[in-house]
């Protein structure tokens, strides 16, 4: 295929994307379609908005100006011809995804190959109740409530306090037998009473992150324990990250109040507290808190990041370990949003696309290395 000719087919696309093509031009399109099962099958990568919209949204947020601009740069050293038209038409697709690499490079199969080699497993609802005599449940489904279930009866009526655990590639949801709703993302565990009796209702995130939406109960304060800090609220909204192997236990507000236990400190709506582990310090500043909710809502939402704090919630989602060839990759900043795909090699590729890392996969083991200038 020609370059002028891999531009047509990009200037029909783009036409087809946005409604604009003419019946010449989709019967012309159609026939393109049927003469491979790799056209059809970009052609409906090209047709879903959603994902689409979602990648969009995670260059506009890059510096897209360097970005399109190294893009262009190996895009000629490769084929040494400009195809800017051709670009311009992939730039609104988004396409150095799902486009360039299909039509710029159709004789060098090699680099398809390289993508495709790194497959995350999918994330998936999943979770393991326990009770104090150590018996272990795989629970099924998405959500597990204590006070509807009746399936587990026998197992949980001897135990007043249950531990649930959610693996990493898993993410789950538990409603407390006061109808509190919490949302585990991977790699979390919570200690929880089967039912909450006396004054005040108790539950240890021993670690991990939840975000909870507490039942409003004005006589039965609700606590969150850790072996650093408690959290008491009444009823509200709030996310609360607490991994074992973070030196910070970070809580961000997002509806009504909670008091930090170390120095009183009261948050507001809007405003996240971060508790130092080593110097029992709390700093509170006010944040969108949809940087640090999206999770539960299968998104990843990142502004000014950097790549470590990126990659370690992928290493929990997706299973698998980063290893980094230089340390200071570890501070290239990131911003963007996207989706849980179901295969993370699209995150994975989004980050590559900027120009600024490769990823070499191993196994459970991706090496993350400075993405090297092509040769001519």
């Amino acid at each position: 295929m020609t370059p002028k000719d891999c531009e047509h087919i990009a200037h029909l696309l783009f036409l087809a994307y946005t409604g604009e093509a003419s019946p010449d031009q989709q019967e012309e399109l159609s026939r393109w379609l049927k003469e491979d099962k790799h056209h059809d099958d970009l052609y409906q990568t090209i047709m879903d908005h959603e994902r689409i919209r979602s990648e969009q949204e995670v260059f506009l947020l890059f510096n897209q100006q360097r970005a399109w601009a190294k893009i262009s740069q190996k895009t000629y050293r490769k084929s040494k011809m400009l195809y800017t038209n051709f670009l311009r038409y992939a730039a609104v697709f988004i396409c150095f995804i799902c486009v360039s690499v299909y039509f710029l490079y159709p004789d060098k199969p090699e680099e398809k190959i390289e993508i495709a080699e790194l497959f995350l497993e999918p994330i998936s609802s999943k979770a393991i109740l326990q009770n104090e005599q150590d018996v272990r449940i795989s629970l099924p489904g998405q959500c597990y409530s204590i006070k509807d279930s009746t399936r587990h009866k026998k197992q949980l009526e001897t135990s007043e306090i249950l531990r649930i655990y959610v693996p990493k590639g898993g993410e789950f949801e538990l409603v407390l037998a006061d109808g509190t709703r919490v949302w585990m993302n991977s790699e979390t565990e919570l200690k929880f009473p089967r039912a909450f009796t006396g004054d005040k209702r108790q539950v240890e995130l021993v670690s991990g992150e939840a975000y909870f939406d507490v039942r409003k109960d004005k006589t039965k304060p609700f606590i969150v324990r850790n072996k650093d800090l408690n959290l008491t609220v009444l009823g509200t909204q709030f996310n609360i990250q607490n991994y074992s192997d973070e030196h910070e236990i970070i809580t961000t507000l997002v509806e009504g109040a909670v008091q930090l236990s170390s120095d009183k400190t009261i948050l507001h709506p809007g405003e996240q507290a971060t508790y130092n582990k080593a110097t029992r310090e709390v700093q509170v500043e006010t944040v969108d808190t949809e940087l640090f909710t999206a999770w539960r809502e299968g998104r990843l939402i990142f502004k000014s990041t950097r790549l470590e704090t990126v990659l370690k919630q992928l290493s929990r989602w997706y299973d698998v370990k980063f290893v980094y060839e230089e340390e200071r990759l570890k501070d290239l900043i990131f911003s963007g949003k996207m989706k849980k795909y179901d295969n993370g090699n699209v995150i994975l590729g989004i980050l590559k696309a900027t120009g600024k890392i490769d990823f070499i996969q191993q196994d459970s083991v991706i090496h993350v290395k400075r993405q090297l200038k092509q040769r001519l």
